[in-house]
């Protein structure tokens, strides 16, 4: 089939299977020019926890700091006495 009989179909795909066609081309293209562009399941959740495992996190509690601590309980006694005039 030549270009110009594909291409009145590819017009009617929908935009979402135009985007399919296009990733379908371009990993075709780039096998044909001895590139492997498609990564696996497997790859991708390997990648994520290589990241995940390189990454610091940090983890903030009110209750590990006092002035959190100070500040919270004087909203509560405000509200508190607030709640009792």
């Amino acid at each position: 089939m030549s270009l110009t009989e594909l291409l009145p179909t590819v017009s009617q795909l929908t935009h979402e299977d135009k985007l399919r066609l296009i990733h379908f081309l371009l990993l075709a293209v780039a096998k044909e020019e001895g590139c492997n562009l498609e990564t696996t399941q497997v790859n991708r959740e390997q990648n994520l926890l290589n990241q995940l495992a390189s990454t610091n996190a940090v983890v903030w509690s009110p209750q590990a700091d006092a002035q959190a601590v100070t500040a919270l309980s004087d909203l509560l006694r405000d509200a508190k006495e607030k709640a009792n005039a």
